[in-house]
């Protein structure tokens, strides 16, 4: 399958809503991509920047070429004050890869990157603040689907047979999360 290398470095956000009334903004950035639950990163919490964080935090991916290709294809940075009783939602931007890789320039390394800021949305509105960051997307590359035998999928039918093995024995429902590893989480 025709996959492509996305890296994106959350660098920083200016003029945020401020979400707190007594104490200071703690702030961090998760991207995600709807419909894969598998894709979910996070930055580090920005505890000094309160309204104007900075992070220069950089993620990777592998996307299938597709998604470069197809308006329908996006992914989402959310903004959250990190609270001791509860994150609280400050905004997010929503993007498609293929408005990225339209609007990136070519380098001398093969690759298709650029520098952008996005307003922060809440709601459908503009909210407070904008979101810079940076992203390269890499050349094609072939990637071989899993097979059905894959090392994860035998893992995880390893982990549900202890869940069905532990319920049986303990007679209560139990939930186990399944980690994932690996830094290029592949979504083609």
């Amino acid at each position: 399958m025709e996959c492509r290398k996305f890296q994106i470095a959350i660098l920083s956000a200016q003029g945020l809503e401020n979400v707190r009334e007594i104490f200071r903004m703690k702030v961090y950035a998760q991207l995600s991509i709807p419909g894969n639950p598998q894709i979910k990163r996070e930055t580090p919490v920005d505890t000094e920047g309160e309204t104007n964080p900075a992070w220069n935090s950089t993620i990777r991916f592998t996307i299938g070429n597709q998604a470069v290709e197809h308006q329908g294809v996006v992914f989402v940075i959310k903004l959250y004050c990190s609270r001791a009783l509860g994150d609280r939602y400050i905004g997010e931007v929503s993007l498609s890869f293929k408005d990225l890789f339209d609007g990136a320039a070519p380098t001398s390394q093969g690759r298709s990157s650029g520098i952008v800021s996005y307003p922060v949305k809440k709601g459908g509105a503009d909210s407070q603040g904008v979101l810079n960051f940076s992203y390269s997307f890499g050349d094609i590359v072939m990637v071989k689907k899993p097979s059905l035998f894959s090392t994860r999928n035998l893992a995880v039918a390893g982990i549900f047979i202890v869940r069905v093995v532990l319920e049986a024995t303990l007679g209560a429902s139990i939930d186990l999360d399944i980690p994932f590893f690996g830094e290029d989480v592949p979504i083609c």
